[in-house]
């Protein structure tokens, strides 16, 4: 179902049953797997790749090129990957790779809302949602099953961990952690543990406890360095994967720094 309207430039991939509305534009490097839709006015560019049954909202706009200063023609073959089951709404830009990355990449049934922006080589999760008007900018990963809210704003190379959650309006300059939640302006900070969240994805009580015993090392305790706390604490849950898994992210994945907590529980 193709819409006479619609640009289609030849060396195009179009999977079976897809759905391409109204003045949509699709460039001449766009895979869409099997009954992608896309509604209307959605341009397509780059070497840009989407997942078996995604929707496309009109107005997004996906794979051009980015904003970073250092791009080249070259640049637009890292391309932009989509995973399945994605929807993109209204006015979303995801933009292409640069030879920095080997592109930018949406995980499998993300939800991007209204206005949102993913910048170039961003390494998003599955599951991911970003609500309206966040922006995030270039080198960003986030981590499987993150939420952020409305107007949250990412800097470049920040880590966000898995099943995190951010605060509406704010601003991010830190890693975040896995299984927290951050929020505050100018800069988000730690909060407390993403009790609700983790519940949700079926974690247990026991997870939950062995989370917090962590964070509680790293925030609440003031014997020895932070290095000298996980070290104790990581005796206490060496047998639960998540506790194991958030201080792996202190250690070892964290680049730019969890911040500093004005949390009431840690």
């Amino acid at each position: 179902m193709i819409h006479p309207t619609a640009v289609i430039h030849e060396g195009a991939v179009i999977g079976t049953d897809c759905k391409i509305g109204p003045f949509c534009i699709i460039g001449s490097d766009v895979v869409l797997g099997d009954r992608v839709e896309l509604m209307s006015q959605v341009v397509i560019g780059g070497k840009t790749s989407i997942g078996d049954d995604s929707i496309v909202y009109p107005f997004a706009v996906l794979g051009v090129m980015s904003q970073d200063l250092k791009w080249q023609e070259e640049s637009a073959m890292t391309g932009l990957t989509i995973g399945k089951r994605c929807r993109i709404r209204e006015y979303v830009t995801i933009h292409s790779g640069t030879p920095a990355s080997s592109g930018t990449v949406i995980g499998n049934d993300c939800q991007i809302m209204v206005n949102a922006h993913v910048g170039h080589d961003c390494q998003v999760g599955n599951g991911v949602v970003m609500s309206n008007l966040v922006q995030v900018a270039g080198h960003v990963e986030i981590e499987d099953n993150a939420i952020l809210s409305g107007g949250a704003l990412v800097m470049q190379f920040v880590r966000i961990g898995r099943n995190a959650f951010i605060g509406g309006m704010s601003g991010v300059g830190n890693d975040v952690l896995p299984y927290a939640i951050y929020d505050g302006t100018p800069r988000a900070v730690y909060r407390t543990i993403n009790r609700v969240g983790l519940m949700r994805h079926g974690f247990t009580n026991e997870d939950i406890h062995a989370i917090h015993s962590v964070y509680s090392s790293v925030f609440k305790d003031s014997e020895g360095t932070v290095i000298d706390r996980l070290a104790k604490v990581r005796k206490e849950v060496k047998n639960n994967k998540y506790a194991m898994d958030a201080i792996d992210f202190i250690e070892n994945r964290s680049k730019r720094g969890i911040g500093t907590s004005k949390n009431t529980d840690a």
